[in-house]
């Protein structure tokens, strides 16, 4: 550790004593010189201890104040004076700026030869810097070794903790919460009194640590992050060190975000397999259990009422994702998810994304469940949570039952008649295939040319018979309105169990 203004005071064979400011003597020394020049502060830096014959130094009060100003301003540590005879006396009005500014002022005598106390300070630069890089040395070796272990981001972060003896807290300040602490900090954290609370027996709480007692220090890379040190008893008063410290952080939370740009892109193409039915469900729970989804999950849909896109370049970066990575694709102008169906975890990404974005919820999935309809599921509930101008609607609860399947026989032919009966006097009529071709396009999602290979038809065709939809109904089967209500009234009829003949009698 650098010696301190302190320390060289505590020196017998040095025979310092202070003049003024012994209030600042925890100032730390990193280098000493002599000069006798009139404007020493243009040849030191901060840290640097000044040592003079007065050889520089001016002969009136005021000028001496002022004089000592400007080498305060330049940030150096201290001042000795061993004034030779022809040297003026440091005057009262010196001393005192000294004292209001808590900056040492030391005495010594004349026959002290400035080169051994250039040699004490140097000694102890050394000294410290060897220190210093044995403690760096450590604190790589122990972060390598946790790397090895294959240990968590927190085990990593509570072993360098013992390293340095800080209690350690990464912390993104622009949204104000911990990305990761240590334990040393989660016992600082835990260890704090409730507000406005005493212990048994009646004493006050002890005073707790609050964030003024941290160093702070920038973590290099993408995002406002922090690193927060509280000091231990067995701190190592080095901010270099800290930096270290930072740095490593830098690298971890990198590789952490690229990490979770492979995951988005990978769980894009899984849930686009998901919503084609080409893959089942079933085979992809493992790997939800991998993405931090080993609870129940739901299919959701965001969505903008003008159809803005939502912000989700970025979202699967969010604070609240750290520890989950669910199947997120945008298909304008929604962004579909396979999330974990956590309300609190849906509201917040909500505002992220938009805000005037809503979010559909599907209901909970199932072995059984066909993520497709599940999708339309959250489609619904998108385009409900708009009209009701709520955030956040679940599929299927009371709150919106009457926007979702009938509840009735009669409602459902009203429905069908309302929605879908253009269409079906137009194939009796006509012995057309409008309502075979919307079945089977909704069923596939919207995809045009697995909707004509399972028609038979050519690509073309499908696009005038949708057409044809449109024009006798109003319903755009491409978009997300006019598929959510065609949809639904095909659902209604389905569940009711009968023919659309029966329900148009």
């Amino acid at each position: 550790m650098v010696i301190t203004v302190d320390g060289l005071v505590a020196v017998p064979s040095l025979g310092l004593r202070y003049l003024a400011g012994s209030r600042g003597g925890s100032r730390p020394v990193t280098w000493a010189h002599a000069c006798d020049l009139p404007d020493p502060w243009r040849w030191f830096e901060s840290g640097d201890l000044v040592m003079t014959t007065g050889g520089g130094l001016p002969a009136g009060a005021a000028g001496q104040a002022r004089w000592l100003g400007r080498l305060i301003d330049s940030g150096v540590s201290g001042l000795v004076v061993a004034l030779e005879a022809s040297a003026p006396a440091v005057t009262p009005a010196l001393l005192r700026a000294a004292d209001k500014r808590d900056f040492p002022v030391l005495s010594a005598s004349f026959d002290l030869q400035f080169v051994a106390l250039a040699r004490t300070v140097i000694e102890s630069a050394v000294e410290s810097e060897r220190e210093r890089l044995a403690v760096i040395k450590r604190l790589y070796d122990v972060y390598w070794q946790s790397l090895r272990a294959r240990g968590t981001f927190d085990a990593r972060i509570s072993a360098l903790e013992g390293s340095v003896g800080w209690a350690l807290e990464v912390r993104d300040l622009d949204a104000g919460e911990t990305l990761v602490r240590g334990r040393e900090a989660s016992g600082r954290q835990s260890a704090r009194p409730e507000r406005n609370s005493a212990p048994p027996g009646g004493n006050s709480a002890p005073p707790e640590r609050n964030d003024d007692e941290a160093t702070q220090v920038p973590v290099p890379g993408t995002g406002n992050v922090a690193l927060l040190a509280y000091p231990g008893r067995r701190a190592v008063q080095d901010r270099a060190l800290l930096e270290h410290l930072g740095g490593l952080i830098a690298l971890e939370l990198e590789h952490h975000a690229a990490q979770r740009d492979r995951l988005r892109a990978s769980g894009q193409d899984l849930l686009l397999g998901l919503l084609a039915d080409t893959i089942d469900l079933s085979a992809v729970r493992p790997e939800l259990r991998h993405r931090g989804m080993a609870a129940a999950a739901a299919v959701v849909c965001w969505k903008a009422p003008d159809d803005t896109p939502p912000r989700h370049e970025h979202i699967h970066h969010h604070l609240r994702l750290q520890h989950c990575a669910p199947l997120l694709a945008y298909r304008a102008p929604v962004l579909l998810g396979l999330v974990p169906d956590d309300t609190e975890l849906l509201t917040a990404l909500t505002t992220e994304l938009g805000e005037d974005c809503a979010v559909g919820v599907s209901t909970p999935l199932a072995a059984s469940t066909q993520v497709s309809e599940a999708a339309r599921q959250a489609q619904l509930a998108v385009a409900r949570a708009h009209e009701a101008g709520v955030p956040l609607m679940r599929y299927g609860t009371d709150r919106c039952d009457g926007g979702f399947l009938p509840r009735s026989i009669e409602d459902t032919r009203q429905l069908v008649r309302r929605t879908l009966g253009p269409l079906i006097t137009y194939d009796r009529s006509n012995g057309g295939e409008l309502i075979r071709s919307l079945r089977t396009f909704l069923a596939n999602d919207g995809g045009w040319q697995r909707s004509s290979d399972e028609l038979g038809i050519h690509r073309q065709t499908l696009v005038y018979r949708l057409r044809k939809v449109e024009r006798l109904t109003g319903l755009k089967a491409t978009s997300t309105r006019g598929s959510a209500m065609l949809w639904l009234a095909l659902r209604a009829a389905d569940s009711a169990r009968l023919s659309l003949d029966d329900l148009m009698e």
